[in-house]
């Protein structure tokens, strides 16, 4: 989702929930409280991750010994 953008992501669940009025279409709490902080993802430096050096791309990563 950092990737393609946080605010894309909310966008497309709006569509989908908008068009079925299903709650598990409704973009989730955390996601939309992410984007009102200004946290989009790689375009904004911060997402799920922070942003040039995510720890998903350190070595190691996961580290299932913690």
């Amino acid at each position: 989702m950092d990737g393609v953008g946080l605010d894309v992501v909310r966008d497309i669940g709006t569509v989908y929930y908008n068009e079925s009025k299903d709650p598990k279409d409704k973009p989730p709490q955390a996601l939309t409280g992410k984007i009102d902080r200004g946290e989009l993802g790689v375009k904004s430096g911060h997402g799920f991750y922070t942003y040039p050096d995510p720890e998903f791309a350190q070595p190691g990563f996961p580290d299932s010994t913690k």
